[in-house]
């Protein structure tokens, strides 16, 4: 038995099937990642045309079957092709990192409309030209919203104290000189601070800051850390 479902998506990523089809990954909105299977879709002047395209947020009509995990593409009708990300080398580069972090994280019947909505958000900035930073910014806020928040505000995790100067990635938040002892923990300043407080509450188009290469480290390992990730999906 099968029924016709329809959900907002953003095209993950693609590999060819048989002669003339494609299986594509697909995140969609209401219901997590699927895969689909669009048949014809790499033969010229095919009905789905550019909507298959990594990055592609479109609407999409599939079929879906009881105990069956890929399903069947019906239509694909473009709300937002992002094209310009995959004209650009640099553009492009950094879109594949994000969808490639976006599909480690996100499974079946699992649906996460706050990841959902900031990676649109997170590529809209990108056609805007903001780039310096955004990545980060992107690995801090789906760490944040897969149940890993970052704690900068309260002070020592152990103690209370209100002066921390350390960054603990295990422990997930900051800790005084006293219970920093013995422990993975990063030096930071008032400034650097300032600017993880910021990638965690700043409009995507509104940050554009280069991030030294310290910091840049530190968000890259606690997204790491708490996704259960390996440098492979998370570079």
């Amino acid at each position: 038995m099968s029924r016709l479902v329809r959900s907002e998506g953003l095209v993950l990523k693609s590999r060819p099937f048989r002669e003339s089809s494609k299986i594509v990954a697909v995140l969609t909105k209401s219901s997590g990642r699927i895969e689909v299977l669009a048949r014809g879709a790499r033969k010229p002047g095919s009905r789905f045309g550019a909507s298959l395209e990594i990055g592609t947020e479109a609407e999409f009509i599939y079929y879906e079957r009881e105990n069956k995990s890929l399903w069947t593409l019906s239509s694909a009708d473009i709300l937002n092709s992002h094209q310009a990300l995959r004209e650009n080398d640099k553009t492009l580069t950094l879109l594949a990192r994000i969808l490639r972090v976006l599909h480690y994280i996100s499974h079946p019947g699992e649906s996460n409309p706050g990841v959902y909505n900031l990676t649109l958000s997170v590529l809209n900035a990108m056609e805007l030209g903001t780039l310096a930073g955004l990545y980060e910014l992107y690995l801090w806020r789906i760490t944040s919203l897969n149940g890993y928040p970052p704690h900068l505000d309260e002070g020592c995790l152990v103690c209370g104290r209100k002066d921390p100067v350390y960054f603990s990635v295990k422990q997930g938040g900051l800790l005084c000189n006293q219970h920093a002892q013995g422990q993975e923990a990063v030096t930071l300043s008032r400034e650097e601070l300032s600017v993880l407080g910021e990638l965690l509450n700043v409009a995507p188009s509104g940050f554009n800051i280069e991030l030294t290469p310290m910091l840049e480290g530190l968000v890259r390992r606690y997204a790491r850390y708490h996704l259960h990730a390996d440098e492979k999906i998370i570079a």
